[in-house]
């Protein structure tokens, strides 16, 4: 992994410190991200899930995008797919829901993957 993508992953370690982050190298110099166990909200059943991202080995001059969700996890109204959400998307051999909140305005100065995981976080809270 490039210095750039383990820096991200410490980072993303450092901001969500109770949960455990489930790192693979992806071979180029990136990293395929799970952090388990992250409250989505009440909205859904469970009310937890992982959440799994790559981290490509152009970080951080690259969007961190798409994320995926646990497949099994459902909106208490039924409803899985909707702006923003693909089901079912094949992701490691995974059904996984794809969230598709891509970053038009990244800013390698700014933005980091664990600032975009706790804005992606906050979106799926929101629905």
């Amino acid at each position: 992994m490039t210095p750039e993508v383990q820096r991200a992953i410490e980072e993303i370690q450092q901001t969500f410190p109770k949960h455990r982050v489930e790192v693979t190298s992806e071979g180029q110099g990136g990293a395929y991200v799970i952090v388990h166990d992250l409250l989505i909200g009440e909205r859904y059943l469970p009310s937890t899930s992982w959440i799994g991202f790559t981290i490509s080995y152009q970080y951080p001059y690259a969007d961190v995008y798409p994320h995926y969700l646990d497949g099994s996890l459902r909106r208490i109204d039924g409803l899985i797919q909707g702006a923003g959400l693909q089901f079912p998307v094949n992701w490691h051999n995974r059904q996984v829901i794809q969230v598709s909140r891509r970053s038009n305005r990244w800013n390698a100065t700014i933005d980091t993957a664990a600032t975009k995981l706790s804005k992606v976080l906050v979106w799926l809270r929101s629905l």
